[in-house]
């Protein structure tokens, strides 16, 4: 083998020379922290995925016969692999248990890497304070409801909570600030269906209309000129339905001053996350809104899309309360179910 050697000023920027020379499938060999007069650096030795398949090996003399288990124990062997490469990408993560906690919740390992560099440079008189500071540090924020005038539609598939989330909006704004609050439904389902929507507008006070395309969206936002904040609930749109996106694009469209909220459960695993954020951000988001963080208990999908993606989060849903189950995205309210294993109570 020829392993070949890699430097950078962190584990980041080593681990992306690795992965620009030899490929996201680079086997990862040797980390070590390398100490010298400009402040030291990290170096690992790897190879390519090629040269690891091509290296001759001696044929065995005899080899037992396969286990039934075989599938299993192949899947703990890759999970005893990327715990060992978690190990080289986090420094001192055998030793540190909120480290520890990050691998349990899922998070990825160029996350990982991020969080814990961040951990290393950051302020803090413990492990836990410093992983407070590196989420602060690096999970984007700021996309909630301002205490201005303000139009946002939200977006996102069928069962993330939209109309839900609506609800819990307007009780959340009416208890922060007096403002006059309108509601436009686009979603054709339940206007057949009974409109529920309607219902809970009266019961809120609420102006209320419906739209079922971009004129009749046009001519509701006119009705509701004077309001101070408007939220339009949109139709759920699986990603991968393509006609059903080019409808939601066409119907947002050329509209004025609107901001656009991208509603992803909390239970959706990393790589589906991934997916609705690429494709719905050909439509344009303005923030990432989380729902159902009371259902799960490992938020590491959760950490590497607010981290991995660069949208400004919202706000948070944890629970089924239409008061009090809603908050604004915070770093600390990430890190505290990091910490306590997703007890909201704790």
């Amino acid at each position: 083998m020829n392993p070949k050697r890699f430097w950078g000023r962190d584990i980041t920027t080593a681990l992306r020379a690795v992965r620009e020379s030899l490929g996201r499938d680079a086997l990862i060999i040797e980390t070590k922290t390398i100490a010298d007069g400009n402040g030291g650096g990290i170096e690992i030795m790897a190879l390519s995925d090629k040269q690891a398949v091509q290296e001759p090996v001696a044929p065995a003399i005899s080899a037992p016969p396969p286990s039934r288990n075989a599938p299993i124990e192949e899947v703990r062997d890759e999970i005893a692999a990327l715990r060992s490469m978690l190990c080289w990408l986090a420094p001192k993560l055998q030793r540190n248990d909120v480290l520890k906690s990050l691998v349990g919740h899922g998070v990825s390992p160029e996350i990982m890497a991020r969080i814990s560099d961040a951990m290393r440079e950051g302020d803090g008189t413990d492990d836990r304070e410093k992983l407070y500071h590196a989420m602060k540090r690096l999970i984007p924020s700021g996309g909630q409801i301002p205490d201005a005038v303000d139009r946002l539609a939200l977006i996102g598939p069928t069962g993330v909570g939209k109309s839900t989330s609506m609800i819990k909006l307007t009780v959340f704004e009416n208890q922060r600030i007096d403002r006059r609050i309108g509601w436009v439904n686009t979603e054709q389902r339940t206007l057949a269906g009974g409109d529920p929507l309607a219902l809970y507008a009266g019961i809120l006070g609420v102006r209320y209309e419906t739209a079922e395309n971009s004129k009749d969206l046009r001519r509701a936002l006119e009705h509701l000129i004077d309001c101070d904040l408007i939220l339009i609930d949109t139709p759920g749109v699986s990603p991968r339905d393509e006609q059903g996106m080019k409808e939601l694009r066409q119907l947002l469209h050329g509209i004025p001053d609107l901001r656009r909220a991208l509603l992803c459960s909390a239970t959706t695993n990393h790589a589906e996350m991934a997916d609705w954020v690429q494709t719905y951000g050909r439509i344009g988001l303005s923030s990432l809104f989380f729902t159902k963080l009371d259902e799960c208990r490992h938020f590491g999908p959760v950490i590497n899309t607010a981290i991995g993606t660069g949208y400004p989060l919202s706000y948070f849903t944890l629970g089924q309360n239409m008061a009090g189950d809603l908050e604004i995205a915070k770093a600390e309210v990430l890190t505290s179910l990091l910490i306590t294993g997703g007890d909201l109570h704790a």
